[in-house]
């Protein structure tokens, strides 16, 4: 057996690239030196042009040896990618730069809202690594009720407003599958014993996430951004916010252009939370529901930060639960959007969702997807995450 000795690099997002004409057959063993603290990923190509990652692929380092035994065929070329880990609730810098927005690679899609692809040049932007948990919407919501900012109703059903201008419902807190109570004894927000600490905060309507990104701005000493009164945003104010559909895609993309999800063009369970119906050309491995969070039909999010992250550092941008962006919607928007930093149309009926979730299938956890909602609407399956400015 020939064994291939790979030393790591410091910077993220290393690449190894090696080339093997080996004698078919024989058996070869890659060798990488690894960091602890780095996701590693393997990918393969026949022609250094289509590439596509090897199973049991990503991996964490461990600071020791990472391996891999294969029998190749006449020839053969390997990718070795290095990704920092990131912290649940890290902010990570989104470069700025520009990118080929909609579905340019997958021919079986043939939604109109997702065309014409065009360039968009984006400005850096700072991004969540992970979506919102319930802890920290626990930690804000305590803080704000705290400074008298929100109102609790406890009629039925429970629901918990802003206590200033247009007083919108921010969070479901009477569906099943929020994590979040109040105790009406201790005027406190609480989580549920089960599937609460680490996983994504849900039943969070569009009002609730602009309202959790003033109070953490505030608690943070930064300006908030969004106003009450007409929930419009002030993009040049250095508190929290919600991305741009714009910047949910081109971070979703992490580097990688033209592709289907954040990682390549196929999805597996290793990758995502997600449901895998089958019969989809780029879902392959186990079908149905994640094995792993399905317990006898009862299907839920996985804890935040489970699967690798993308190039930028960003974990879930594909399945586990929709993401709330800034944006209004429409159906036309692509054919009209300005070429640098867009922010939607001024006004509809809609907020854009991106992102897909664990009971969607592949097709709608692809980068490229769209869907839309008021933002008076939450479920189960949505959540979001936060954005900064960088300037």
């Amino acid at each position: 057996m020939g064994v291939l000795v790979l030393f790591g690099a410091s910077a993220p997002a290393d690449v190894f690239d090696m080339h093997f004409e080996p004698s078919g057959g024989v058996p070869d063993k890659l060798v990488w030196q690894t960091e602890a603290g780095r996701w590693y990923d393997l990918w393969i190509s026949d022609d250094l042009g289509d590439w596509s990652y090897v199973s049991g692929f990503p991996q964490t380092g461990s600071g020791g040896p990472m391996e891999y035994p294969f029998t190749p065929g006449v020839r053969e070329f390997f990718k070795v990618t290095a990704i920092d880990a990131s912290e649940p609730g890290e902010m990570v810098l989104i470069p700025a730069g520009s990118f080929q927005m909609g579905n340019e690679s997958d021919p079986l899609v043939e939604s109109p809202d997702e065309l014409p692809v065009h360039s968009v040049e984006v400005s850096g932007f700072y991004m969540q690594t992970t979506e919102v948990t319930n802890d920290e919407m626990v930690d804000v919501l305590n803080w704000a009720y705290g400074q008298g900012k929100l109102v609790v109703s406890t009629t039925t059903p429970t629901t918990v407003k802003n206590a200033i201008g247009d007083q919108q419902k921010l969070l479901q807190l009477e569906d099943s599958e929020c994590r979040i109570t109040w105790n009406a004894t201790l005027n406190l927000f609480e989580m549920k014993p089960e599937r609460s600490s680490g996983y994504p905060c849900l039943e969070v309507t569009w009002y609730g996430c602009a309202a959790y990104c003033n109070w953490r701005s505030e608690r943070e000493v930064l300006t908030p951004c969004f106003s009450f009164t007409d929930w419009s945003c002030d993009f040049a104010a250095n508190g929290y916010r919600l991305p741009t559909e714009a910047e949910w895609e081109k971070a979703a993309r992490g580097g990688l252009p033209a592709k289907i999800f954040p990682w390549g063009d196929t999805i597996t369970h290793d990758r995502a939370n997600f449901w895998n119906v089958g019969g989809e050309s780029y879902a392959s491995g186990t079908t149905g529901y994640h094995p792993d969070w399905d317990d006898g039909g009862e299907l839920y999010p996985s804890p935040v930060g489970t699967f690798a992250p993308n190039g930028y550092g960003l974990h879930d941008m594909s399945g586990n639960v929709w993401e709330w962006c800034w944006d209004w919607y429409e159906s036309d928007y692509y054919a009209n959007s300005p070429g640098t930093d867009p922010r939607g149309p001024a006004s509809s009926g809609n907020r854009v969702l991106r992102g897909g979730g664990w009971d969607d299938y592949a097709f709608l956890c692809r980068v490229a997807s769209r869907l839309y909602v008021i933002p008076e609407f939450s479920m189960e399956g949505l959540g979001f995450r936060v954005a900064r400015s960088s300037d």
